[in-house]
C-alpha cells in the first residue's frame, strides 16, 4: 500500500519526503550520540561510585583496624595498671611492716633506755645517799677531832 502511494507522488514530493527522512535520521543520530554520551557519563559516574564505595570500604577497614589497635592498647594499659596497683600495694604493705618493725624496735629501745635510766637514777640516788652519809660522817669526825686534840 505504501509503495502504491509512493508511485503516485511526483519527484518533488519524493525529494521532500527523502529530505524529511534525512532530517529525521540526522535528529535521531544526534539523539543517539547524545544518549551515548550520557550513557558514557553514567558509566563513568558508576565507576566513580564504585571507586568511592571501594574507598569507603577501605576506610572502614582502616577504622576497624584502628579500633582494634585502640582496644588492644587500652587492654594493655588496663593490665599494666592492674600490675602497677598490685606492685604498689605490695610496696605499701612492705613499708607498713618496716614501719611497724621500726616502731617496735624503737619502743623496745625506749623501754630498755627507760629501764637503764631507772637503774642509773637508782644508782645515782644510792650514790647521793652514800655521799650524804659520808658528809655526815665527815662532819661528825670534824667535830670529834677538836675534842681529841684538847685531850692530848
Amino acid at each position: 500500500m505504501i509503495s502504491n502511494e509512493l508511485k503516485k507522488l511526483n519527484r518533488r514530493e519524493l525529494v521532500d519526503i527523502i529530505y524529511q527522512m534525512k532530517k529525521n535520521e540526522q535528529l535521531l543520530q544526534d539523539e543517539v550520540a547524545s544518549l551515548q554520551s550520557e550513557l558514557q557519563e553514567k558509566r563513568i559516574r558508576l565507576a566513580d561510585v564504585g571507586s568511592i564505595a571501594d574507598a569507603a570500604v577501605s576506610i572502614t577497614d582502616v577504622f576497624a583496624a584502628a579500633q582494634t589497635a585502640a582496644d588492644l592498647y587500652l587492654h594493655e594499659i588496663s593490665c599494666m595498671k592492674a600490675e602497677t596497683e598490685k606492685e604498689c600495694s605490695q610496696m605499701i604493705e612492705e613499708a607498713r611492716k618496716a614501719v611497724d618493725k621500726i616502731f617496735a624496735d624503737g619502743r623496745k629501745q625506749c623501754e630498755e633506755l627507760s629501764a637503764l635510766y631507772e637503774m642509773q637514777a637508782a644508782r645515782c640516788r644510792q650514790i647521793q645517799e652514800e655521799l650524804r652519809q659520808l658528809e655526815e660522817l665527815k662532819k661528825l669526825r670534824l667535830h670529834e677531832e677538836p675534842e681529841n686534840e684538847k685531850q692530848i
